[in-house]
């Protein structure tokens, strides 16, 4: 009899807690596995974003047309940002997507989130004298030390994914820029923690959580494009071959107009769309190189070249398609797009542009 007490006890206790799960996030409902539209499957993806206003807008006709009438065959979609933007509009448009066989890919901003400062200020960096930090944008951002914040995350996605997205790309999976002056209160046993360590175990632990949910969903990770050429974390938690292993595509944001003076000997680096573009990439590639040989324990090409060209396919930039450094006309594009065939990338390219209008002489019909 004790022991069906002791079963009833634990039973009750887990139920407890699930209660309490779903209590905190009582906007994410699940949807039965067995009614998950099936994912598609598109390679070389090419695609184009937008944002979640666009996407509950006329304007997405716009963006439905170009993947109708030229090469694009994506669309990137943001579901969160400091809101979760998931409703039976969204489940309706993905189930048009892929109607018309469009790769939809849903994009997450992970750690710059304003939206739990009411529910769990607990969750976000503090400044000495307990008020909130905020970086120079006045931006809050969620501690990655913080695992309650993993969990968040990852009940979103998996949210995502019952919607039937075919991809999830997380953005701002990192810590953010600290100033040297900017006064945060770290707790004595995250100074001594790197960055890196905390970004990577969130990745394992994100990308485990969602396979295990849904073995044939894609992930993806945004990274800058300097990840691709130095070989530290940036200070901000991001290393280009630690994170490379977690993801089915990594996505660097070579944006030429980014680079500062002087990069790859250029004074403006962004009217150089061409050469910036491939160097990012070489460097990239030099680097997975170094990683695998040194992962083999050897630089014997028939034991290296299998991996590293397998390893290339998760490799999948984003492109500039926005005047900024330069003007970025059809002629610009085509040359950041040659540059990624001519590296030898094969899963495609996504365009950014912030206001979702496209430079169609920049695609092929």
């Amino acid at each position: 009899m004790k022991f069906y007490i002791f079963i009833a006890i634990v039973l009750l206790i887990l139920f407890l807690a699930d209660a309490a799960l779903v209590k905190n996030f009582d906007f994410l409902k699940r949807i039965p596995a067995t009614t998950r539209v099936k994912h598609l499957t598109v390679n070389p993806q090419k695609g184009v974003y937008s944002t979640v206003w666009t996407a509950r807008a006329k304007k997405i006709n716009d963006l439905i047309r170009i993947a109708d009438e030229t090469e694009i065959n994506a669309i990137i979609i943001d579901v969160k940002d400091s809101g979760v933007y998931l409703d039976d509009y969204i489940k309706n448009l993905v189930s048009e997507l892929h109607k018309k066989n469009i790769y939809t890919i849903a994009r997450i901003i992970v750690f710059q989130d304003k939206s739990q400062i009411q529910n769990h200020p607990d969750w976000y960096f503090k400044k000495e004298d307990g008020t909130l930090w905020q970086d120079n944008r006045s931006w809050y951002w969620l501690n990655p030390m913080n695992r309650e914040t993993w969990d968040y995350n990852v009940e979103i996605a998996k949210k995502t994914i019952d919607y039937g997205f075919d991809e999830i790309n997380f953005d701002y999976i990192r810590y953010p820029a600290f100033s040297k002056n900017e006064e945060v209160a770290f707790p004595p046993e995250e100074k001594i923690i790197f960055k890196n360590q905390v970004i990577n175990e969130f990745a394992k632990y994100l990308t485990s959580k969602l396979k295990n949910y849904d073995p044939y969903i894609k992930l993806s990770a945004d990274l800058f494009a300097y990840n691709m050429l130095k070989t530290d974390d940036l200070g901000v938690g991001q290393n280009f071959k630690e994170l490379y292993d977690y993801f089915d595509y990594v996505s660097p944001m070579i944006y030429p107009s980014h680079y500062i003076s002087g990069n790859f000997g250029f004074d403006n680096p962004a009217e150089h769309p061409y050469e910036v573009v491939l160097k990012t990439i070489e460097s990239g590639k030099n680097q997975l190189r170094d990683k695998i040989i040194s992962e083999v324990g050897t630089s014997t090409p028939a034991l290296v070249n299998p991996i590293f060209e397998k390893d290339l396919k998760k490799l999948r930039p984003w492109l500039q398609d926005f005047n900024i450094g330069a003007i970025y006309d059809g002629e610009m594009i085509r040359q950041e797009k040659q540059a990624v065939y001519d590296s030898g990338l094969t899963s495609g390219w996504l365009l950014w542009n912030s206001n979702n209008i496209y430079t169609e002489s920049a695609l092929d019909k």
